[in-house]
């Protein structure tokens, strides 16, 4: 063979494969092109372009630069994961290409799908994929705690599909495309291999680049400096991007000489210093016997003669408040404030040094027999690393992993807990705690339950949204009204032994809500969403030896619980050393409450309701109503805006009260 051919040969081979390399970096840029439309199509469901113009051109300009930049950079670990597979493949395998058009579907496959699943939790909760929603995912528990079924399980496996089916199909139009421009006759041309390569990018991938770069900063510096200057107009729009993460400069803006209002940051820090001082405690000679029933989603007008006739008559003996509030939207914050008398955001610095409610403390100091159950799971939300820390296993009977329904758990649960007390030392007093499944999502039910028609068979959570919701909601909300008629017959088991073994005279029985439960009232179903009244407000009923009847319409938090059982204790200690409630019997009116979620804090007063995101500075992304959720005009917010300062100290101040110092 001629050398020259030989030479020739090689060099055409050469040209041939980097022209296919460039080949397939051009389909890629055009690949993750197109899957950037794809994102930025579903971002857009979750933000309103319409009302940001409407406030003004500069946040509609705003919004809309951050919904595109954003939809870009959403893409970047799937271009970073691609680009380190084909690094990686070129050195360990031929199929170099397939290799990593594969990577590049997976990545931006799961990248949609995140985006999707966002859109679907927003659309139906409210509330994007936060680290509540993460902590759900990876904490045991916290997935079967949604209730969802086999038809949603198999929906959710179809749509993931469906994504990925997508992305190959982006992928194939994006190497037609290719074809279609007909890079390739270009690319295999005889010329060197240097021109070839500087010929060969038609994708303007630079340029794209430097654009998404200046975009990506001006929004972010734009951001900052409205920030600093309390723009709070486009500081909340941004808060509708998804995954928007907030830059501040008020220091930077200090230096360069303009007037920053400083504000305060709503963030607990420091180390935990809970109780306040020693508690000092005098054992009562009698002391009471406590059962304390707590109910998942059980909202506040679901205790009538009509839906738990069994329970309005234990009520009507005992001491019921109609204006209770939870201390938050969801199980977590409500079932904390209501152990410990804190707002529901005191529950990270709990969680980190493992610290349960002084409540247990007491009680096992006096040798208190204790038994707590729940028909779901003791470890999400993590209860057994906070509350009940203290608590051994045998202690804590949890019952979610049992294959049954919540009712069905409900039902043992309840036959367990007496057995307890048949059982007891009766020589010693006894604390019981139990927590009801029934209520919970899907609102599952035994058949002689029924009193509330036509009810939806089952819900699939993989076909939901807003208008299946609006549609379907009377249905599903009477599966509610017949799981809480189930509870009704679980709490009547226990009022009726209470009575049969003579144990009202010296037992304190509460019965509460952890949160409420909305139905589309105001746009949302379920919890964890908004803090509306049909998410936050409860029963809360007192049965206490010796207390005349009462139906009491002053405000009242879940903090208020303990403040009210310390005292019966023999704790001598006022209640601001352990908790921010008060006595459920005192003169004392409480003036305002605290509601909280994963990463917001609302203070609340009979006038109005203050949603502000904690760690953040001052009054951003706030949102102000009613005291029951009314629309506010103009001079009625003007009125509360003129208060916030001394709200945001009085928010401070509380969120601080019960933490020493700064952790080293």
């Amino acid at each position: 063979m001629s050398p020259n051919i030989s030479k020739n040969g090689s060099q055409q081979n050469a040209i041939s494969n980097l022209a296919t390399k460039h080949k397939s970096f051009n389909i890629l840029c055009v690949y993750f092109l197109l899957s950037f439309f794809l994102c930025a199509g579903i971002a857009s469901q979750t933000i309103s372009l319409k009302a940001a113009f409407q406030d003004s051109v500069f946040s509609g300009i705003f919004i809309t630069l951050t919904w595109l930049s954003y939809s870009a950079v959403y893409l970047i670990p799937a271009i970073l994961i691609t680009s380190l597979v084909w690094l990686i493949a070129r050195l360990f395998t031929r199929q170099q290409i397939l290799v990593t058009y594969s990577a590049s579907v997976i990545s931006a496959g799961l990248t949609s799908l995140l985006l999707y699943a966002n859109y679907k939790i927003f659309s139906l909760y409210g509330t994007y994929i936060n680290g509540f929603i993460i902590n759900l995912v990876i904490t045991p528990g916290g997935i079967d705690s949604l209730g969802g079924s086999m038809a949603s399980s198999a929906g959710f496996a179809v749509i993931a599909v469906g994504f990925f089916a997508v992305q190959i199909l982006l992928l194939w139009f994006a190497k037609l495309s290719y074809a279609k421009l007909n890079y390739a006759k270009l690319l295999c041309k005889k010329v060197s291999a240097d021109t070839i390569q500087a010929q060969s990018i038609r994708f303007p991938f630079i340029k794209s680049l430097i654009v998404f770069l200046v975009v990506l900063i001006s929004v972010h510096f734009t951001y900052a400096a409205t920030e600093a200057f309390n723009k709070e107009t486009v500081v909340s729009s941004a808060n509708t991007i998804p995954f928007f993460q907030p830059v501040t400069s008020r220091h930077f803006f200090q230096k360069l000489g303009f007037s920053v209002k400083s504000t305060k940051q709503l963030q607990i820090k420091g180390n935990l210093n809970y109780p306040l001082a020693k508690l000092n405690v005098t054992p009562p000679t009698k002391p009471l016997n406590i059962i304390w029933l707590t109910a998942e989603s059980w909202r506040a007008d679901m205790l009538d003669a009509h839906v738990m006739p069994a329970t309005w008559k234990f009520a009507e003996s005992a001491n019921r408040f109609t204006q209770n509030y939870s201390g938050g939207n969801g199980t977590r914050m409500g079932v904390f404030s209501m152990f410990t008398g804190l707002p529901g955001n005191y529950w990270f610095p709990f969680l980190s040094s493992q610290r349960g409610t002084a409540l247990i403390d007491v009680m096992q100091q006096q040798n208190y027999q204790i038994s707590i159950y729940t028909s779901a799971l003791f470890t999400y939300p993590e209860f057994e690393k906070t509350l009940f820390s203290k608590l051994q296993k045998n202690q804590m009977q949890e019952l979610q992993n049992m294959g049954t329904p919540g009712w069905e758990r409900d039902r043992k649960n309840v036959a367990d807990m007496l057995q307890f007390i048949d059982k007891r030392d009766k020589t010693k007093p006894f604390f019981t705690f139990m927590f009801f499944e029934s209520p919970h999502a899907r609102y599952y039910f035994p058949p002689e339950s029924v009193i509330a028609t036509p009810y939806n068979d089952d819900i699939n959570y993989a076909s939901l949204d807003k208008e299946t919701l609006r549609r379907d909601i009377k249905g599903i909300k009477n599966r509610y009204i017949n799981a809480v008629h189930h509870l009704d017959s679980q709490f009547e088991r226990v009022f009726k032994y209470l009575d049969e073994n003579n144990l009202r005279d010296n037992t304190v029985v509460i019965l509460v809500g952890d949160h409420g439960e909305e139905f589309m009232e105001h746009g949302y179903w379920g919890h964890n969403s908004t803090f509306v009244d049909e998410q936050v407000r409860t029963p809360l009923v007192l049965w206490m030896p010796h207390q005349p009847a009462k139906v009491d319409d002053k405000l009242t938090s879940h903090m208020d619980i303990i403040p009210t059982l310390m005292p019966l204790l023999g704790v001598q200690n006022p209640a601001s050393d352990y908790s921010l409630g008060f006595n459920l019997f005192g003169k004392e009116l409480r003036p305002y409450t605290y509601i909280s979620d994963w990463s917001r804090i609302t203070y609340m007063n009979q006038e109005t309701k203050i949603t502000v995101p904690v760690s953040v500075q001052g009054f951003a992304g706030s949102s102000i109503s009613g005291g029951h959720d009314e629309t506010l005009n103009a001079a009625a917010i003007d009125k509360v805006t003129q208060q916030k300062s001394a709200i945001t100290l009085q928010i401070f101040k509380d969120l601080q009260k019960f933490t020493k110092g700064k952790s080293k």
